[in-house]
């Protein structure tokens, strides 16, 4: 293959932010008044200093399967709108207390479902840069058959209160989060190509970037020393760390002052258990993973710099 030159980060996301804020500004109302303010949160596409990892795979996964970059901005697009309704369907079923959102329930669920249906939207534009009407059913049929494997797998997580071990935490997040990663790379992959072995070795190290992720974001939910306490700690969430310290949430009937004494201890308790580092070995074991879709790929002659990036 022809040696490939690897954009920036910064004209990747500037490129993909240009696209979501053009539809967003076709449809309007508060579905793109919550989208847009959901992408402009801490790093997302739309902030001031962007640094989205959703936003980089699926042009670098474009153009490692042998296309140019540009012909997945639309599906780029696309997956940004998925994740930032997945992101306020979490915080419907989270419901952390330390939540600054000023609308509804009810309105993030409908924004979050106006946000899905822009995702379609975006991803059949593909054709506006090159694509076939094929290429762009195929890409329409994985974003619902992928997005609907990932509400599969967090339905499970949320259906019952029961405590898990961590082995059963661990496949549980890689349920709810690998899909969600494998359909980011695919997204690109499909783009450029119909090979399937292709397609499916990005659409593994996309699962595995994923859950490596998701994770590593438990670890820091729990942590001691978090930036911000969300939910898990209290609620007893089933996730590696928590699940492998059997931490099973706050008693009922603590006051809100002894909770948060309670809170304090117990994350301190989590990591002297060995509950983050037993999340931050299967997370280094997703990235080895991950390198070696990347390493298969790399043999078959495809450049793999750009993604490489994503996990070193």
């Amino acid at each position: 293959m022809p040696e490939v030159v690897w954009p920036s980060s910064s004209e990747v996301h500037a490129a993909v932010a240009e696209r979501i804020r053009r539809l967003l500004g076709e449809y309007g109302g508060l579905v793109a008044e919550v989208g847009g303010r959901t992408m402009a949160a801490d790093e997302g596409i739309l902030s001031e200093q962007p640094h989205s990892a959703t936003t980089v795979l699926v042009p670098g996964a474009c153009l490692c399967a042998g296309a140019d970059w540009h012909a997945a901005l639309w599906p780029a697009a696309a997956a940004e709108c998925m994740m930032a309704a997945a992101d306020l369907l979490d915080d419907v079923a989270d419901a952390d207390p330390g939540s600054t959102s000023s609308e509804s329930p009810g309105v993030l669920l409908t924004a979050a479902a106006g946000l899905l249906a822009l995702a379609g939207a975006a991803v059949v534009r593909v054709t506006e840069d090159g694509a076939s009407p094929t290429i762009a059913v195929a890409l329409a049929r994985l974003l619902g058959a992928e997005f609907a494997n990932a509400a599969n797998g967090q339905a499970v997580n949320l259906q019952t209160d029961r405590p898990v071990d961590a082995i059963t935490a661990y496949r549980q997040s890689a349920a709810k989060s690998g899909p969600l990663g494998s359909l980011i790379a695919r997204l690109g992959a499909r783009t450029a190509t119909a090979n399937p072995e292709i397609v499916d070795l990005l659409g593994q190290f996309g699962r595995r970037l994923a859950i490596r992720s998701q994770l590593l974001n438990d670890v820091r939910d729990a942590a001691p020393d978090a930036v911000k306490h969300k939910a898990d700690v209290r609620s007893g969430a089933r996730t590696v760390p928590l699940a492998f310290a059997k931490s099973t949430g706050a008693p009922p009937e603590l006051s809100e002052a002894e909770v948060g004494l309670w809170e304090e201890r117990e994350r301190a308790r989590i990591a002297a258990s060995g509950g983050l580092i037993a999340a931050q070995a299967l997370a280094e074991a997703e990235r080895i993973g991950a390198l070696q879709a990347l390493h298969e790929l790399e043999a078959r002659g495809h450049s793999v710099d750009g993604l490489r990036a994503l996990v070193d």
